[in-house]
């Protein structure tokens, strides 16, 4: 029996210290999170697939959502359908949103072999707005009102988006 205490040790100091390196890392994304909300959202300028230069600030007065994800992300492709039905209900209201591609090598043949019809903007992500923005996972999405400060930031599938958008108009 007493030959079992030191293995038991040895596993509860393990277990204890994985979890003391999850609350850290929690705080941290929760501390990296929060420091952005209320803040003023940094400016940047990106293309569209099609080469026209679009940014931040052109949208001033608007409610505007950044939204990061990928073409081979399951959450990102599960929301898109979400975002255009809300994007269509709310466009004429003062909302939009920006869909920023971290993958642009693949998000042509995305996009032709895709049932999901997108009328928002596409912009291609470049690694400087990363700095901007810290993205930790994706799909991350950066809510912004319409004093350009940024109300939001939702790691994961958004699915509360509309209740969200309808406080901000």
């Amino acid at each position: 029996m007493t030959r079992f205490i030191p293995a038991f040790l040895a596993l509860f100091l393990l277990l204890l210290v994985l979890y003391l390196g999850f609350q850290k890392h929690q705080t941290e994304e929760d501390q990296s999170k929060s420091a952005l909300i209320g803040k003023l959202a940094p400016e940047f300028t990106l293309k569209t697939l099609d080469g026209k230069e679009v940014s931040l600030k052109d949208f001033k007065g608007k409610v505007v959502l950044l939204n990061f994800w990928a073409t081979w992300c399951p959450p990102c492709k599960e929301e898109l359908p979400l975002f255009e039905e809300v994007y269509q209900k709310y466009k004429d209201k003062g909302f939009v949103i920006l869909a920023i591609n971290t993958d642009p090598e693949n998000l042509q043949d995305f996009l032709k072999k895709s049932n999901i019809k997108i009328t928002f903007p596409i912009l291609i992500g470049e690694d400087r707005l990363l700095e901007l923005y810290p993205v930790r996972g994706l799909p991350t999405s950066f809510l912004i009102d319409r004093e350009g400060k940024i109300v939001k930031v939702r790691l994961g599938t958004y699915r509360e988006l509309e209740e969200d958008i309808r406080k901000l108009l």
